[in-house]
C-alpha cells in the first residue's frame, strides 16, 4: 500500500518543515525587533538631514537673494546716472568713475561696476579710470542682450582677470525700466566678489563634508565652496542629479546622489533664487548621515549585529527573487498585451484591404452597367416629349445618386478615377462656407479656425468637398439637442503636411463603435438614414490623396476628426495654346469603339453616331487589331481596360503605339489614372466612367483637336469626369 505512506512522509515532512519556521520565528523575533527600531531609526536620521537640509538651503537661498535684490538695485541706479550720457561723455567722465567706485566700496558683495558700450568696449569701470576700452564683445551674456532684452541676466562662470579666481556677474540693458522695444544701447554690468560668499559659507557651515554651489538652470556651476582644486568650469549633466530633479520639481526639492567632483554619495538640498534662473545647492556626505545614525545604533547593534546581518541578507535574497519574478511576469504581460495589439492591427489591416478589393471590384462593374443606363436615356431624352421628360429626369436622378455611391464605394477602396489639381486647402474651405451652413440646422453654430498661411494640396476638389460634407452632417446627426461644429485647419505635426480638424459636442462614441467608425455599410443611424459608407469615403480620400484619417471620441464629450494631407509644390502655369493646324478633311471623325459589354456597346455607338461619327465596332482587342491590320483609316480608338481574350485596353494602346503612332488611343475605365499608370497606361487619354454620348464626344473632339507629339499617337494622361 504505497500511497498511504508517501501521504504520511509527506505529512512529516510538512510537520518538520512547520517546526523548524517556528523555531526560526522564536530566534528572528528579537532580531525582527531590532531590525524595526533601526529600520526607524534611519528613516529619522534621514528625514531629519532632509529638513535641516532643506533649512539650511533656504538661509542660503534668502542670502543670494539678497546679493541679486542689492546688485540689481545698483544696476538700477548706475543706469539711472548714465541716463541721456553720450557714450564719450561717460568714458571721460571722473565722476561717473568716483560714483561708480563709491557704490563698489560700500557694497562688499559686488566686485567690480561697469558700463559696456553697444560694440562691446567697456566705457566706465569702478576700479579703474580712465578703462583701458577692454572688450566683452565676444561673451554669451553681452550676445544674449544684443539680441533681446533679457531684463537681469545671469552671465556665465568667467575667471576673474584681476584676482584669478572664479565669479560671475549680472547685467541689463542701459535704458529705462520695463522698455523691451527699444535698440540695444549697450549694458550695465557688475561681477559678484567671491570672496563675499566664501566668508558666509566658512560661518555657515562648520563641518567638513558640507559643500554650497550657485548652479545656472543650463547646468553650469557659477560658483562653489570650497572650490573646485583645478578651478575649472563645470557644466552638470543634463540625465542625472540636479538637472534631473528639477524637472520634477522646479522650484524647490531634494535628491540623492553621486558628487560630480569627488564620486561619493551625498544628499543634497536646493532651491530656485526668486525668479532667477539659478539655483542654491546645499550638499552633505551620506557618510554623515550615516555616521549620525550609526552612533544612535552602536549600542543595540552590539548585542545582535550577526543576527541582524543574516536577517538582512535573507531578506536581500527573498526581495531580488520576488523583484525577479515579478520583472518576468511583467515582461511577459507585456510581450502577452503587445502581440494582441499586433494580431489586431493585422487582422484589421487584412480586412479592410479584402473590403477595399470588394468594393472595388463591384463599384467597378456597376460603372459599366452605369454608363450603359445614362448613354440610354441621354438618347431616349432625344425623343421624348416634354411631357415625359420628368419621368426621365427622375431616373436621371437616381442614376445620379447612384453614381455617387459608386464614387464612394471607389474611394473606400482608392480605385476611384479622380480629377488630382493643386488647391488652396483653406481657400477651398471657404468656399464651402455657404454649402455648409445651409447641412445644418439653426440650432447648431459653424466656428471657422483657418490660418492664414497657404496650404496647397494635391486632391481631388470635388472629393474634398464631399469629405468634409460627409463628416459636418456626421457632426450634425451627432448633435440632435444642438451644439457647436469646429474647423480647424493648421500646418501638421509632420513636415510639410496640412491638418484639418473636425471637432462637435455631439454624444461621442464609445471604443466598439470608434473602432469599426470607417467599415463600409456600418452605421449606428436609424434605417433609410444612412449609407454606412460617409466615413469609410473620407477614409478613403485621405488614402488616395496620400495623407490618413484619424478619430479621437469618447462618450459624452464629442467626437475629433482629424486628416492629415501632404502639401504639394504650387500649381504651374498652363502651357500655350497649340498654334492653329491645318484645316483637317471635311469628313465626319472615323473612330473604332472596342468593348466586351454589348449594353455600353449598343448605346455608345449610336451616342456617337447622333453626335456626327463614323463608328466601327470591336468586342476585344484581338478582333480591334485585326481590324487595324488591314484598315488604319481612324482618327481614334476608344477602348476599355479590362476585356477578354488576353489583350486589355492598356495592350492595346501600347500596341497602337508601337505600330502607327500616328493613331490617337481614348481609354474608358473607371480604374484612377494612378492605377492605369501602374499599369503601363501612360501613353493614352483616360476618360472616367460612368459617362454620357456627349460627354465621350466632347472628349473625342478635345483630343482630336490636339496637335500630337512627334513620335507619339496620344495625349498625356488626363480625366475628364
Amino acid at each position: 500500500m504505497p500511497f498511504p505512506m508517501l501521504d504520511s512522509l509527506a505529512g512529516r515532512t510538512g510537520s518538520l518543515r512547520l517546526l523548524r519556521l517556528l523555531l526560526a520565528v522564536s530566534v528572528s523575533l528579537p532580531l525582527v525587533l531590532f531590525a524595526g527600531i533601526g529600520w526607524r531609526e534611519e528613516r529619522e536620521t534621514w528625514a531629519e538631514a532632509e529638513r535641516n537640509s532643506r533649512k539650511t538651503a533656504l538661509i542660503l537661498h534668502e542670502h543670494v537673494l539678497k546679493v541679486f535684490d542689492t546688485i540689481e538695485q545698483v544696476l538700477d541706479r548706475v543706469n539711472e546716472r548714465i541716463d541721456g550720457m553720450a557714450w564719450t561723455e561717460i568714458a571721460g567722465s571722473q565722476p561717473l568713475h568716483r560714483y561708480l567706485k563709491i557704490l563698489d566700496d560700500d557694497l562688499e558683495q559686488v566686485g567690480v561696476i561697469a558700463v559696456t558700450d553697444p560694440d562691446g568696449v567697456i566705457r566706465a569701470a569702478s576700479n579703474r579710470f580712465p578703462t583701458r576700452n577692454a572688450y566683452i564683445g565676444g561673451r554669451a551674456y553681452f550676445r544674449t542682450q544684443k539680441e533681446r532684452d533679457a531684463g537681469l541676466l545671469v552671465g556665465e562662470s568667467m575667471i576673474s582677470q584681476a584676482t584669478g579666481r572664479r565669479s560671475f556677474g549680472l547685467s541689463r540693458r542701459r535704458g529705462a525700466l520695463g522698455a523691451t522695444d527699444g535698440a540695444f544701447d549697450g549694458l550695465v554690468h557688475a561681477t559678484v566678489n567671491p570672496d563675499y560668499f566664501t566668508h558666509f559659507y566658512h560661518r555657515v557651515l562648520a563641518d567638513r563634508g558640507e559643500t554650497v554651489s550657485l548652479v545656472r538652470a543650463d547646468g553650469q556651476v557659477l560658483l562653489r565652496y570650497p572650490a573646485y582644486d583645478d578651478n575649472r568650469t563645470v557644466i552638470l549633466p543634463p540625465n542625472r542629479g540636479l538637472l534631473k530633479a528639477v524637472l520634477s520639481q522646479p522650484d524647490e526639492g531634494s535628491f540623492a546622489g553621486i558628487s560630480y567632483s569627488k564620486g561619493i554619495e551625498r544628499f543634497y538640498a536646493y532651491k530656485k533664487v526668486g525668479d532667477f534662473p539659478v539655483y542654491v545647492v546645499y550638499a552633505i556626505d551620506s557618510a554623515m548621515v550615516g555616521a549620525i545614525w550609526w552612533r544612535n545604533m552602536a549600542l543595540d547593534a552590539a548585542f545582535a549585529a550577526p543576527a541582524t546581518l543574516a536577517l538582512a541578507l535573507l531578506a536581500w535574497l527573498a526581495y531580488s527573487r520576488a523583484r525577479s519574478e515579478s520583472q518576468a511576469v511583467r515582461r511577459w504581460a507585456e510581450e502577452v498585451r503587445n502581440r494582441q495589439r499586433l494580431e489586431e492591427t493585422l487582422r484589421q489591416s487584412q480586412k479592410m484591404e479584402a473590403l477595399g478589393q470588394l468594393t472595388g471590384g463591384v463599384a467597378h462593374d456597376f460603372n459599366n452597367l452605369l454608363t450603359a443606363a445614362l448613354a440610354n436615356l441621354h438618347l431616349l431624352a432625344r425623343h421624348l416629349p416634354d411631357e415625359a421628360r420628368r419621368f426621365l429626369n427622375g431616373a436621371n436622378t437616381a442614376l445620379e445618386r447612384a453614381e455617387k455611391l459608386t464614387r464612394q464605394l471607389l474611394s473606400f477602396s482608392r480605385q476611384e478615377a479622380v480629377n488630382p489639381a493643386v488647391v488652396d486647402f483653406a481657400d477651398s474651405l471657404r468656399q464651402m462656407g455657404d454649402l455648409l451652413e445651409r447641412s445644418i440646422r439653426a440650432d447648431i453654430a459653424l466656428d471657422w479656425d483657418l490660418t492664414p498661411t497657404p496650404l496647397p494640396i494635391a486632391v481631388d476638389p470635388v472629393q474634398l468637398e464631399l469629405a468634409v460634407l460627409n463628416l459636418v452632417l456626421n457632426a450634425r446627426d451627432a448633435m440632435p439637442q444642438g451644439g457647436r461644429v469646429r474647423l480647424s485647419l493648421r500646418p501638421g505635426p509632420a513636415p510639410l503636411t496640412a491638418r484639418l480638424e473636425i471637432a462637435d459636442t455631439g454624444a461621442g462614441m464609445t471604443p466598439e463603435v470608434q473602432a469599426r467608425a470607417f467599415d463600409p455599410f456600418f452605421t449606428t443611424k436609424e434605417t433609410g438614414k444612412g449609407t454606412g459608407l460617409g466615413l469609410s469615403m473620407v477614409y478613403g480620400f485621405a488614402r488616395q490623396s496620400g495623407g490618413s484619417v484619424a478619430i479621437d471620441s469618447r462618450p459624452g464629450e464629442g467626437t475629433r476628426v482629424r486628416i492629415d494631407l501632404p502639401l504639394s509644390p504650387p500649381p504651374a502655369p498652363p502651357p500655350p495654346l497649340p498654334a492653329e493646324t491645318a484645316d483637317r478633311p471635311d469628313r465626319p471623325p472615323r473612330v473604332l469603339v472596342v468593348e466586351d459589354n454589348a449594353l455600353v456597346l449598343l448605346a455608345t455607338v449610336e451616342g456617337l453616331a447622333q453626335e456626327g461619327f463614323t463608328v466601327e465596332t470591336a468586342d476585344h482587342g484581338v478582333a480591334a487589331l485585326e481590324i487595324l491590320e488591314t484598315d488604319q483609316a481612324f482618327d481614334i480608338v476608344v477602348s476599355d481596360v479590362v476585356m477578354p481574350h488576353g489583350v486589355s485596353g492598356i495592350d492595346l494602346a501600347r500596341r497602337i503605339r508601337e505600330r502607327w503612332p500616328h493613331l490617337r488611343v481614348l481609354l474608358a475605365s473607371g480604374y484612377s489614372p494612378e492605377s492605369l499608370a501602374t499599369m503601363g497606361a501612360d501613353t493614352a487619354a483616360v476618360l472616367a466612367k460612368p459617362f454620357t454620348p456627349d460627354q465621350l464626344a466632347a472628349r473625342i473632339r478635345a483630343i482630336l483637336a490636339t496637335p500630337a507629339p512627334p513620335g507619339a499617337g496620344a495625349a498625356p494622361v488626363t480625366t475628364e469626369r
